[in-house]
């Protein structure tokens, strides 16, 4: 049995890290049965400074890009580029960009063969639905609602107390000293980095190259 161990750094609102994340689990789908795959994912904050309660989506993201009509072009481009992954962008329902410190902690204290389902459940709450998921309440709820979780009270109770934050805070040190500078990141098997978006086809290839 072929083992590869895929780590990926990649931030709850990034709209390239759903499509990254869905590429590389259609790889995963794909590779020989005889090949064992464990994905492990680490957080890294895009935006590591915005205030608990989240800001205005549109005005953070045209001062990032500097101007409207670069902001539009970006929108476009989410839904012409996601939609060549199979997903919809939801675009126009986003308005908050969160601080996402409580969802990485979630995704942190699930269960490793939950993680998957809950990771696409928090990308399809933000970027179809236009959920806020730096709510506690609403991350509770999107974890219930995708089978991540069954208990609602003790879940936000962990994460009220700040548990899983540790780890969410080793992401970013790790990502650091990698020299990671955006997401979604990959590394395979220890061995090869792959930045950006990957086609199924080009995931297949590294890790094929690596085991």
């Amino acid at each position: 049995m072929n083992q590869v161990t895929i780590d990926v750094y990649f931030d709850t609102i990034c709209p390239w890290c759903r499509m990254g994340t869905t590429s590389l689990l259609a790889a995963v789908e794909q590779l020989p049965e005889d090949t064992k795959a464990t994905v492990r994912w680490h957080a890294f904050q895009l935006n590591p400074d915005i205030r608990p309660e989240g800001e205005d989506y549109r005005k953070v993201m045209i001062g990032r890009l500097g101007g409207t009509a670069q902001f539009e072009a970006r929108m476009k481009q989410y839904n012409t580029t996601g939609a060549q992954f199979g997903l919809n962008y939801n675009m126009d329902l986003v308005k908050y960009t969160p601080n996402t410190t409580k969802s990485h902690q979630l995704v942190a204290i699930t269960p490793e063969h939950l993680q998957v389902q809950l990771i696409e459940a928090l990308y399809k709450a933000y970027f179809e639905e236009g959920i806020d998921i730096g709510n506690v309440d609403e991350l509770v709820r999107i974890a219930i609602e995708s089978k991540a979780a069954d208990d609602a009270d003790a879940l936000k109770s962990r994460l009220m107390s700040g548990e899983g934050i540790d780890k969410v805070e080793a992401g970013q040190r790790n990502a650091q000293k990698l020299g990671v500078r955006g997401v979604p990141y990959f590394i395979i098997n220890e061995k090869v980095s792959l930045s950006g978006l990957q086609s199924p086809d080009e995931f297949i290839n590294v890790i094929k190259q690596t085991i």
